[in-house]
């Protein structure tokens, strides 16, 4: 009975040892899981991969990737998981993608978009939520002013400096007067709106606003109307495939070197001049970045992205870029991933961009920057957006501007 009752207590012994050794398990396998979640940050990118801002999107994710895969695939010491999806260009998509990536996948932070549209849709999901957003491109106006929230950040620039960058040199160096052509939709809106303001401040005077359809194929009825009005100058805000069709056309109608054409930035960068080669010649543009662009940390960025992609960056490669480093920085500096510590860094946050020096204004979340007037000239065989004058620390007003 004795020697039973000695084995009964070595076996709940051992029963007892091999619980105890599971809990433990248990506990450090958990407690390893936690410090490897620590670790790691994941984000949901939110771009609009198909359909006329398809370009922009493939140029953002490549500025983004680049610079993860120069920093080891990490941002702030944190390893990166990254979840793409595609808005469509369409909020209702968007919506339902955001839903997706913060409820579902349980992303810290989001990138994107590249529609305003889109943007407006989200701002008040982001709000909700808490989720800080790095706004890639989208650059409608009101998410700096009515829509401002703590929880966006925009790394592109917005409307109001896109229209409103070149309009007092083309009134004093170009023509006073103008017709300004831009997709309707409130991208369009917005730009020739800073536009025809700074313009007629200059003393200028738009004649005419024309607003043909968002994914226009033929233009031939709006160069036609500006084929007999003779005004100094056209100036047209048009992105992504709907601006290489109509520098084409442009072109092909033969107003080019007849009526100067200008406009904000997209006429002065790779993703347009590329495809159009000789027939972007000649136009004047405000830009923010060009791969030309004299400075340490653009000769690195265009050498580095040539050698990954086997071409020059443009415009949006450096959105996607600096979207990335300004989240590594601003992990850095907050030590957290939690957004309400972000929040305190990135608010008047600054940096060296490959477009230059970079501060996010804490009145507006918008940043702080150059923008350089160029005029796409043709040298050695290829066209070169030739630096005219540059527009230091362009800033955009606190609040809307009276109409």
């Amino acid at each position: 009975m004795l020697k039973r009752w000695k084995m009964l207590c070595v076996t709940l012994a051992a029963a007892s040892m091999i619980v105890s050794g599971c809990a433990g398990s248990a506990v450090t396998n958990n407690k390893a899981e936690a410090e490897k979640k620590s670790d790691t940050i994941k984000i949901g990118i939110i771009l609009s991969q198909t359909g006329t801002f398809a370009p922009l999107a493939e140029s953002i994710k490549n500025g983004f990737d680049l610079y993860l895969e120069e920093h080891d695939n990490k941002l702030g010491g944190k390893k990166v998981e990254i979840k793409y999806e595609d808005d469509e260009a369409n909020p209702q998509v968007a919506l339902r993608k955001y839903r997706q990536l913060v409820s579902s996948e349980k992303v810290n932070m989001l990138v994107g978009p590249i529609s305003s549209a889109v943007a407006y849709a989200l701002r008040d999901e982001v709000e909700k939520d808490k989720v800080i957003l790095i706004d890639a491109n989208a650059a409608g106006n009101d998410l700096s002013w009515s829509k401002k929230s703590d929880y966006i950040y925009r790394l592109s620039f917005s409307n109001w400096q896109n229209g409103s960058s070149a309009a007092e040199y083309l009134s004093k160096n170009i023509g006073k007067t103008a017709i300004a052509i831009a997709p309707d939709y409130p991208a369009g809106k917005e730009v020739i709106s800073a536009f025809k303001a700074a313009f007629e401040a200059a003393g200028g005077k738009v004649q005419k606003e024309i607003y043909p359809k968002l994914g226009t194929n033929d233009f031939a009825t709006y160069i036609t109307d500006v084929a007999q009005a003779k005004p100094d100058l056209v100036y047209t805000f048009m992105t992504g495939s709907d601006g290489i069709r109509f520098v084409q056309q442009y072109n092909d109608f033969g107003l080019k070197g007849k009526i100067p054409l200008a406009g904000p930035m997209e006429f002065g960068d790779q993703l347009i001049i590329e495809p159009t080669g000789d027939a972007t010649e000649g136009i004047v543009s405000g830009i923010m970045y060009s791969p030309w662009l004299e400075n340490d940390a653009n000769k690195k960025f265009v050498d580095a992205y040539k050698q990954k992609y086997g071409k020059l960056p443009n415009t949006f490669s450096v959105e996607g870029y600096d979207s990335a480093q300004v989240i590594d920085n601003a992990i850095e500096e907050a030590g957290s991933i939690k957004s309400d510590d972000l929040v305190k860094v990135l608010k008047g946050i600054s940096f060296d961009s490959p477009r230059g020096p970079i501060t996010i204004d804490p009145k507006t979340n918008n940043p702080i920057q150059n923008f350089y007037i160029v005029k796409n000239t043709k040298k050695d065989n290829e066209i070169i957006p030739e630096v005219l004058e540059t527009v230091e620390k362009v800033t955009m007003p606190e609040t809307a501007p009276s109409k």
